[in-house]
């Protein structure tokens, strides 16, 4: 079928805050100690080169060319510079109430325990065969500490020095304000 997101496709990844202006998923400098990249949204998924892709790795074995389904457990892999796993590491900033842990990279998939694993669930899909394709609504769940990692969101503004439109972190709440936890995906 078409749009189906495949393993080992590079995608950016938009985010739903205020129908649809919360920005591109993105990398920039000033990583907290134990991080590789600060993570933030962008206005555009090409801030700085590849800044703004991502390639999904499949953290359960799945093989690269197979389909992407809702509730697969997923590596998001910056294509920006070295390789780096989005993570997350440490408590929250002094942001907005829900925040639950920071988001940044890691120069390794799992810098502790699940801390780069990732669920991703679809709300739906046409045709609705469990496969998730490029503009779908997905909501992304971390693996870390037993799938309690919280649920990818923004928040604020960008990364220190990032040129960025909000900081990336997780959330007790799939959609903690406007669409903050949706996310879409779309071929790089």
């Amino acid at each position: 079928m078409a749009n189906e997101l495949k393993y080992g496709d590079a995608v950016s990844l938009e985010n739903g805050f205020s129908n649809w202006t919360g920005g591109f998923l993105d990398i920039t400098a000033g990583a907290q100690p134990g991080a590789y990249y600060a993570v933030q949204t962008a206005s555009t998924a090409e801030r700085s080169g590849l800044s703004g892709t991502w390639k999904i790795a499949s953290a359960s074995g799945k093989a690269d060319g197979t389909t992407v389904t809702s509730g697969d457990l997923v590596h998001l892999v910056s294509q920006y510079g070295n390789t780096s796993y989005l993570d997350v590491n440490g408590g929250p900033g002094a942001g907005s109430t829900g925040e639950k842990y920071s988001v940044h990279t890691s120069a390794t998939p799992n810098r502790v325990g699940a801390s780069g694993e990732w669920f991703l669930f679809a709300e739906t899909s046409s045709p609705q065969d469990g496969a998730i394709r490029a503009g779908d609504v997905v909501h992304i769940l971390s693996n870390y500490n037993n799938t309690n990692g919280g649920w990818l969101d923004i928040s604020g503004g960008g990364a220190a020095g990032g040129n960025g439109l909000h900081t990336a972190f997780t959330s007790y709440y799939s959609n903690r304000q406007s669409g903050s936890g949706a996310w879409r995906f779309a071929q790089a």
